[in-house]
């Protein structure tokens, strides 16, 4: 599938908390429990803080310093925003957000389980 779809269903995030990043080469990882749910990052992606400033970005490897998604971990979803078809948004409970854009149309750009959504 390519490009955010409009009805993508984001609700069962409501309350997860973010327990764990997973940094590979090619791809991200961000793990939530209650439930227990994944979304896999193979494109672009960016945390922003409560005022809406850019605080961490998907970047290549060889090109980043540090990381401070980390920032995300221990919070809770309080919400969720569409932008199809270009990206989806988290917010969580303390005003800072990830965004998840589909970036790419030879290439996935993201997933999320359970449900096998691919996109």
């Amino acid at each position: 599938m390519h490009g955010v779809p409009q009805n993508l269903n984001l609700e069962r995030f409501r309350g997860s908390i973010l327990t764990q990043i997973c940094l590979g080469e090619f791809q991200q990882q961000f793990h939530f429990v209650e439930p227990s749910l994944s979304i896999s990052v193979e494109g672009s992606w960016q945390v922003s803080n409560a005022t809406g400033e850019l605080v961490d970005r998907s970047l290549e490897n060889k090109s980043r310093d540090a990381y401070r998604v980390h920032r995300l971990l221990g919070r809770s979803v309080v919400g969720h925003v569409l932008n199809p078809p270009q990206s989806f948004t988290l917010r969580f409970d303390n005003g800072w957000s990830l965004t998840v854009f589909d970036d790419s149309r030879e290439y996935e750009s993201f997933s999320i389980q359970p449900g096998d959504i691919f996109v």
